[in-house]
């Protein structure tokens, strides 16, 4: 487990497999609040075959998770596919997502991953905002859905030496 600071308390990190029932249970959970919200395709483009090859990061509070991301490699392996980012209702809007994503993007690059893409519905105001926050760019993205926006990002090895990501695109 890895350590970050919260401005109220301690967030750990545990990276595992993403097959896991934890996985399956905040899955299933995100898609149904996602589905409430009008969202066209809530269970995302997490296919079968990636979550066989896929990690998961969970970010837990006082033995509570209160978050989730889930990173795919390419066949190549410098490009990672972000999936299924979610916050637990009660630690929204708290940093918990930019700690996340933060990680993840150590993870990746800890991995050798270079690039870092993913795509979400446009009608989810605040992830959308904290993307373009992270230096994420959107790139055009021809998609069955028209409210799907795609974002990508380049790693510079040397950025993550320090822990603290710079702003690259």
């Amino acid at each position: 487990m890895d350590d970050a600071t919260s401005s109220d308390s301690t967030i750990d990190f545990l990276e595992t497999t993403a097959n896991c029932s934890l996985f399956h249970r905040i899955s299933a959970y995100m898609t149904a609040e996602l589905r409430q919200g009008g969202h066209d395709q809530p269970e995302g483009s997490l296919t079968a075959d990636d979550l066989q090859h896929a990690h998961a990061i969970f970010a837990c509070r006082e033995l509570s998770v209160v978050g989730m991301i889930v990173v795919s490699f390419h066949a190549d392996a410098e490009l990672a596919r972000l999936y299924r980012l979610w916050i637990a209702p009660s630690a929204r809007r708290s940093g918990m997502g930019r700690a996340l994503m933060m990680h993840a993007e150590r993870f990746v690059a800890g991995k050798g991953g270079r690039v870092i893409e993913f795509d979400t519905g446009h009608d989810l105001v605040p992830a959308v905002a904290l993307y373009r926050s992270l230096d994420y760019k959107e790139k055009p993205f021809l998609e069955r859905s028209p409210r799907s926006l795609l974002f990508r990002k380049s790693l510079a090895a040397a950025e993550f030496e320090s822990g603290r990501p710079t702003n690259t695109s």
